[in-house]
Formats: structure tokens, C-alpha cells, sequence
């Protein structure tokens, strides 16, 4: 699967590395891209409940989730 979540907050490319090294972290995910100039982080998992896991990742890191 491949979701899209929306941030706010990531303003350079070490705020990209950050997240991508983050989520990378997670057991589900498989690759993550992310955008500190669109705001918009790209996982692709195979399993629903990463998607939150993965929310949660970022907004602990200091960034908002907006969807």
C-alpha cells in the first residue's frame, strides 16, 4: 500500500532525512519519501495500522500531521 500524510513543519533536507530515518525504523514500513517543500511524507507498507504508527513517528519528532 502506499499512503500520503500531510505535514507541516519540515523546512530543510535534514528535516526530510529525520522523518525518513524515523519511519524507517518501523518493522512495516517499506520505503518513505519525504518533501520538506510540499509537506507530504510517502510510505508504502502492506499492513492498515502503520499508517497511525507512522503519524505518530512524525508528530513525536516535532512535526504536525495535518491528515
Amino acid at each position: 500500500m502506499k499512503t500520503i500524510i500531510n505535514t507541516t513543519g519540515m523546512s530543510c533536507s535534514h528535516c526530510e532525512n529525520r522523518t525518513i530515518n524515523a519511519l524507517k525504523a518501523l518493522d512495516d514500513i517499506q520505503s518513505v519519501k519525504a518533501s520538506a517543500k510540499s509537506g507530504k511524507v510517502v510510505i508504502k507498507h502492506t499492513k492498515d495500522e502503520t499508517v497511525q504508527a507512522a503519524k505518530a513517528v512524525i508528530a513525536e519528532i516535532g512535526y504536525e500531521v495535518l491528515s
